[in-house]
């Protein structure tokens, strides 16, 4: 019975591929925890720097509405900032399509090894030289796979959640502050 030990192989590999999945989603997850922690969510002290008229030039958010101030009219800066806001939406998305993709699709490649592994119990049961302990042995190694694939699946989903909401505050700050730069612009 050949393919009994291709199918065993086959689910070896995919534990195998579990496991570098879950290397390569904590690895994306470092780096954007590490990326939005340099990314303050309060801009009361740019808005009050707004306020008093003095232009900022550090910080995330500096550096945009310095980018802004380079503007004439508020047309180009209008025009200027969505071109800015494309750019740093595809850096704060970065890696998260991977995580989205990781959370979908890691219980189901998991589930796959566990049915490989049943299917590999039922073999060694209809051989009738498999032992109980061999059976279930096998199958407690089947179900390993499940456990597996929730263990990069809830991390990766979790994850995805929170840069996703982060990267939509941090972006409609941004959106908030050009609007309040533009007011203020308009004033004086």
């Amino acid at each position: 019975m050949w393919w009994m030990l291709a199918v065993e192989w086959i689910a070896r590999l995919i534990l195998g591929l579990l496991i570098g999945l879950s290397i390569w989603s904590v690895s994306i997850i470092i780096d954007r925890f590490r990326h939005f922690k340099r990314i303050p969510l309060d801009t009361s002290k740019e808005r009050s720097t707004l306020k008093n008229g003095i232009k900022l030039s550090e910080g995330y958010y500096g550096e945009i509405l310095q980018e802004l101030s380079s503007f004439e009219s508020s047309d180009q800066i209008e025009k200027a900032h969505s071109s800015l806001m494309t750019q740093k939406r595809r850096d704060l998305e970065k890696g998260l399509p991977i995580l989205g993709t990781l959370g979908a699709t890691a219980p189901f490649i998991g589930l796959l090894g566990t049915v490989l592994g049943i299917i590999v119990s039922f073999g060694e049961l209809s051989k009738g030289a498999g032992s109980t302990n061999t059976v279930m042995f096998s199958l407690a190694e089947a179900l390993i796979l499940t456990a597996v694939g929730l263990l990069v699946a809830i991390p990766a989903v979790v994850s995805f959640n929170i840069f996703s909401r982060k990267t939509k505050l941090i972006l409609g700050e941004a959106e908030g502050l050009k609007d309040l730069y533009l007011a203020y612009r308009k004033k004086s």
